[in-house]
């Protein structure tokens, strides 16, 4: 049964709402005299029984009576043992975050110091508290983090272009763990364009050689099925009620209507790697025709850049801080443009020697 929008949203609300006040009460364990123990939440007592919340499996709870005299002894949890487990995704930080994204995260931190005063993991909680200000103090001041360290201003600056290229690469790997297909292989692409000639491309090539036969076997899959599927789908139609046949063969118009739309848009831009839908025979076709033609491209690529564009990159960073001869510089950035080192990077070269008219 569909609810709807609004009633779904209470009862998600609602649902939270119970989880949020279950995980605040803290559970104790109770001793039994037998040598057993048992762990609840004391729902209420009274002067010779315990009425206990227990946890009888992950989604199932019940409710239990024992009796005081055959409780030997009650072990409370500390409270801030759950807040303390909440802390653990803070740290360590993702890379490249920003001085700004630091602050919700030192926040939580600060509250927990704030509540829980006496805790036995402040002085954990301080060490995290005391990493994230140094980070985001670092970040503030024109640093970046990459594969955990922290790279000072100064580094990252005379070696952006290969570091962000270090970056792509690794937001491409995380897209393709989360199985964000479509959005790795469009990165890859980008990539392609701007970082062709950094160690960090060519050390990921090999691995989307991997990656596009596996989404090609997908979307092969897809095209093998389209027809079987699409026999399915009609004849559920066929079997509906006229009332919501109708209403649901509009629904299919009206959205292929918007992948079709969708698919004109993004071939018109050249793209690529065009959106999938499991029933638009074009995008299917069009993407197994780009997953081909981007494989054979991939085999002829070399295991090692041409050129060094990093290296060239921060050979003229060098000597533009080290005010070398205008001449030298001038061949410096000459060479980053061989190298197809991006506009963006020869223009950061460009206003750091004061000599815009080289671009």
């Amino acid at each position: 049964m569909l609810f709807p929008s609004t009633m779904r949203f209470q009862v998600l609300a609602a649902s939270l709402t119970w989880l949020t006040l279950t995980l605040a009460a803290p559970a104790d364990t109770f001793v039994l005299k037998d040598g057993s123990k048992l762990d609840g939440v004391i729902l209420h007592e009274d002067a010779t029984t315990y009425s206990l919340e227990v946890q009888i499996t992950q989604s199932i709870k019940d409710e239990r009576k024992i009796t005081k005299a055959d409780v030997v002894k009650v072990e409370r949890e500390d409270p801030s043992q759950a807040a303390f487990a909440a802390l653990c995704h803070v740290t360590p930080t993702p890379d490249a975050l920003r001085a700004a994204e630091y602050a919700p995260k030192m926040r939580l931190v600060e509250e927990f110091l704030r509540d829980y005063p006496t805790s036995s993991h402040v002085k954990a909680a301080e060490a995290i508290l005391a990493t994230l200000q140094s980070e985001a103090r670092a970040v503030g001041a024109g640093a970046i983090k990459i594969n955990r360290l922290i790279v000072a201003a100064a580094d990252y600056k005379a070696n952006q272009y290969e570091l962000d290229a270090v970056l792509r690469a690794a937001k491409i790997r995380q897209w393709v763990k989360e199985s964000m297909m479509l959005a790795a292989l469009r990165a890859f692409a980008e990539m392609d364009k701007d970082f062709r000639n950094t160690t960090a491309y060519t050390e990921l090539v090999p691995w989307m050689q991997q990656v596009i036969p596996a989404y090609l076997e997908e979307v092969s899959q897809s095209l093998a099925t389209l027809e079987t599927r699409t026999k399915e789908r009609n004849l559920g139609l066929e079997r509906m009620a006229p009332i919501d046949r109708r209403s649901t063969e509009t629904a299919i118009q009206q959205e292929n209507a918007a992948i079709e739309a969708q698919f004109k848009r993004e071939t018109a831009a050249q793209t690529g790697w065009v959106t999938v839908d499991p029933f638009f025979k074009p995008a299917l076709d069009a993407t197994l025709a780009f997953a081909k033609q981007e494989l054979a491209r991939l085999a002829a690529t070399k295991s090692a850049p041409q050129v060094d564009g990093g290296k060239i990159f921060r050979e003229a960073w060098i000597l533009i801080q080290g005010h070398s001869e205008p001449a030298k510089v001038i061949q410096a950035i000459t060479a980053a443009k061989a190298a197809l080192v991006p506009p963006r990077y020869l223009t950061l070269l460009e206003i750091a020697s004061g000599n815009l008219a080289t671009h």
